[in-house]
């Protein structure tokens, strides 16, 4: 069973990314179709390799808790206990509800 987005983690990014709000109710999503590596967690949306915070890998789980940014959904990663951008090309629905 995935952990749900601790309150003082959500309060740190909640409105704090040009004004967007955070949710803890958002759908949960996991890494798919990477052909090799990992899909960066960034601190940012957009691609620098300074902005990489974490790393996911194919069947990771994520949560949606912000609004999108061009390519980029702002996530909740409990595996790495982090928020961030992540590539949406590389996210699918999960089957089963949490």
């Amino acid at each position: 069973m995935l952990n749900k987005i601790p309150d003082d983690e959500l309060g740190k990014v909640a409105g704090g990314v040009k004004g967007k709000s955070g949710s803890k109710d958002g759908p949960w999503m996991e890494v798919a179709n990477l052909k090799s590596g990992w899909l960066a967690l960034r601190s940012k949306p957009a691609y620098d390799y300074n902005n990489e915070i974490g790393k996911l890998y194919n069947g990771d789980d994520v949560q949606i808790v912000g609004n999108s940014s061009g390519d980029y959904s702002w996530v909740w990663a409990p595996k790495l206990n982090k928020s961030g951008y992540v590539n949406s090309s590389f996210l699918k629905k999960k089957s089963i509800k949490y």
